[in-house]
């Protein structure tokens, strides 16, 4: 499923922690493990946790946002070149002040829009083809969950860019119609987003039509000013990190195989990854040879080793090492792995030689 460009500014996969502020409190979230710290004035920090929550057999991504009711996370399986397995399905924890903790699983929609008092809102359906003007003014379907855990339906007129809640006023962003194609005279185009914005009611609405509200035009700064309000604070650390990890969940012998040679997979033609204009097989990143891919240790902390000679190293040889499995051993795809090695070796941003172990450059 495409990710809209604006979340990429929600922090999702990146290690670390997120901290958001609901009224005098301050909830900050662990994107890497199950679990929450609320701190309140005149009060002892409150350790919040789900270690057995069910967000199925495949890693997730996280993404923390804030509310007026608390802090959100919202886990999504990682994509895969494999497709969605049955067992890999959204969920989602509400975090109260009081450190209370509301999960909903098996969440059926994927895409997320924001949150607001009224709860998540996610929806499951893309968005249309640039030049499809009627689509862009469609109706879609969105999924509310509140912060009890119960699912309501909501329907509105047009297609949902986000939602924002600054505790004073509910925000709906939504795209006033196709997008503006600005044509370079090459047969390429850029594409910008008109927008409009309405306010939304307390008591929230089955059906949202823009008519019936008061809307106004929304410029790509004013959206940004939007956007960047709706980013909670990164940290790196926090201190007294409380120790909380993922229970392991259970996988066949089948799926652990299935898992380790989805990740090798990923590299098998390292050697001979594009195809010239002339028919000759081309390596993934010119002077890169002698492949070389080992499966290293057990589950769950089973990895994949990709070494191989290349240029930027003439010396010894370069590695690249992915863990097949997270810490809850949940398979852990690696799509576009291979892509990424390549820019990684283009850039020539690589670790000093000096930190080369017998022979061994680690990238």
């Amino acid at each position: 499923m495409t990710v809209p460009l604006w979340q990429s500014a929600l922090v999702k996969t990146r290690s670390g922690w997120t901290e958001v502020t609901v009224g005098a409190s301050r909830i900050t979230v662990s994107r890497d493990h199950p679990v929450a710290v609320v701190q309140s004035p005149g009060a002892e920090d409150v350790v919040a946790s789900w270690p057995d929550l069910d967000v199925g057999l495949r890693a997730v991504s996280t993404t923390v946002l804030g509310a007026p009711t608390g802090a959100w996370v919202f886990y999504r399986p990682c994509e895969s070149g494999d497709g969605p397995p049955p067992c890999a399905t959204a969920a989602a924890v509400h975090i109260d002040v009081d450190g209370t903790v509301t999960r909903s699983t098996q969440v059926a929609a994927e895409r997320l829009c924001g949150a607001t008092r009224h709860g998540l809102w996610l929806t499951s359906d893309g968005l249309p083809d640039p030049d499809d003007e009627a689509g862009w003014r469609s109706e879609q379907h969105a999924i509310v969950i509140g912060p009890e855990g119960i699912a309501r339906a909501v329907t509105i007129d047009r297609r949902v860019v986000l939602v924002a809640d600054d505790g004073t006023a509910i925000r709906l962003i939504l795209y006033r119609g196709a997008p503006v194609a600005r044509r370079d005279g090459h047969g390429g185009a850029s594409y910008s987003h008109p927008y409009l914005t309405v306010r939304l009611p307390a008591a929230l609405p089955d059906v949202i039509r823009v008519a019936d509200l008061e809307a106004e035009q929304l410029e790509e700064d004013q959206f940004m000013d939007v956007l960047r309000g709706s980013v909670p604070r990164i940290l790196d650390v926090l201190p007294g990190e409380p120790e909380v990890r993922w229970n392991l969940v259970s996988l066949s012998s089948e799926e652990k195989a299935a898992a380790i040679r989805s990740v090798v997979s990923e590299f098998a033609e390292l050697t001979s990854y594009w195809r010239g204009e002339d028919g000759r097989s081309l390596p993934l990143s010119p002077g890169l040879g002698d492949p070389l891919i080992e499966v290293v240790d057990d589950w769950p902390r089973t990895r994949v080793e990709v070494s191989f000679t290349h240029p930027r190293y003439p010396e010894g040889r370069l590695r690249r090492t992915l863990r097949v499995f997270d810490g809850a051993g949940r398979a852990q795809p690696a799509l576009y792995a291979s892509v990424h090695l390549m820019e990684d070796l283009d850039a020539g941003g690589l670790p000093d030689v000096g930190e080369a172990r017998d022979g061994i450059l680690d990238i």
